[in-house]
C-alpha cells in the first residue's frame, strides 16, 4: 500500500487493519501491511495509543472498542475525514462577513473551522461549547470567540450544564448554528450519544435563525439515545457524495434543502 497523503488517513487504514484482523495484531504483522517506515508507523502507534484508541501489550496491538470509545472526539476526526473536510469547506462557504454562528464541538465543525479561516472574512463572532474549536481559531484576528463554559466533558471534548444552558437561552442569539451528530434518522430526526450535550445543542438551535446540520453519509446508518431536534427545525443538510437519492427525497419531502458537498 502506498503512503497515504494525510497522517489521519493513514491512521485510519492502521485501525482498519487491526480491525479486520479481530480486534488485535501483532506489530511485526502490521509493519508488513502497511508501506511506511518503521519510525513512522511507531509514531502513529503512539498517537493512537495517547488518544486511547489503540492498547499495546507485549508486542501486540488491541482495537479499543468500548461503547464510551466510540464517541472520542479524536477517533471522530478521522473517520471519513476527507468526507467531513469537503462538507466544512462546502459550509464555511454560507459564512458571509458580521454573522454571528453558534458551532456544536463535532469533529466536523472542527474542519469547518479549518476552511473558514480561510475564507478571511470580516467580523466573524463564534459562540461554541467546544473546547478544541477556540484553540483552532485563537489567531484569527477576524473571528471573535465566546465560550459558553461549563462542566468540561473529556472524551468529547465539550462544555455544558443547567446553568450556561439558560445563559445562552436568555442572553444569545445567531444568524446560522452548524452542528453535526452522531446519528441521523430519516424517521426521527438527529441522534446524539450524550444528553447534556445534546441539551447544549438544542439550545443553540432554539436561538440560531438557520440550522444547518453538517452530516457525512455513514451517519445515516446509525443510531443513538437523543433525539434533540427534529426536521421541522433543520432548515439545510450538506452531506457527501455517498448519500443516497431515497434519503434525499424524504429529507426534502419534510421541507430540508440537501446540498451535495464536492
Amino acid at each position: 500500500m502506498p503512503e497515504l497523503e494525510f497522517p489521519e488517513d493513514r491512521r485510519s487504514r492502521i485501525l482498519e487493519i487491526i480491525k479486520k484482523s479481530n480486534g488485535r495484531i501483532s506489530i511485526k504483522d502490521l509493519f508488513s501491511q502497511v508501506n511506511i517506515s518503521q519510525s513512522a508507523l511507531y509514531k502513529d502507534l503512539g498517537i493512537l495509543e495517547n488518544q486511547g484508541q489503540v492498547i499495546k501489550s507485549y508486542g501486540k496491538l488491541i482495537l479499543n472498542e468500548s461503547e464510551e470509545k466510540k464517541h472520542n472526539f479524536f477517533l471522530n476526526m478521522q473517520k471519513n475525514s476527507r468526507q467531513k473536510k469537503a462538507i466544512g469547506k462546502c459550509a464555511a462557504s454560507m459564512v458571509t462577513e458580521n454573522e454571528t454562528i453558534f458551532l456544536d464541538g463535532s469533529s466536523t465543525t472542527f474542519y469547518f473551522c479549518e476552511a473558514l479561516k480561510k475564507r478571511n472574512l470580516k467580523n466573524i463572532t463564534i459562540i461554541t461549547n467546544s473546547v478544541f474549536i477556540p484553540r483552532e481559531i485563537i489567531m484569527e484576528d477576524n473571528i471573535n470567540i465566546i465560550t459558553v463554559g461549563g462542566m468540561v466533558n473529556k472524551l468529547i471534548g465539550t462544555s455544558d450544564g443547567d446553568i450556561w444552558e439558560t445563559l445562552v437561552k436568555n442572553n444569545f442569539y445567531a444568524n446560522k448554528f452548524f452542528f453535526s451528530c452522531y446519528s441521523i434518522s430519516t424517521d426521527v430526526g438527529v441522534l446524539d450519544p450524550v444528553q447534556t450535550d445534546a441539551n447544549m445543542k438544542a439550545v443553540f438551535a432554539l436561538k440560531s435563525q438557520k440550522n444547518i446540520c453538517l452530516v457525512d453519509s455513514s451517519k445515516f446508518y446509525l443510531y443513538s439515545a437523543f433525539n434533540w431536534i427534529s426536521f421541522d427545525q433543520i432548515d439545510m443538510v450538506i452531506s457527501d457524495a455517498g448519500i443516497n437519492k431515497e434519503i434525499i427525497d424524504k429529507l426534502n419531502s419534510k421541507g430540508v434543502e440537501v446540498i451535495i458537498a464536492r
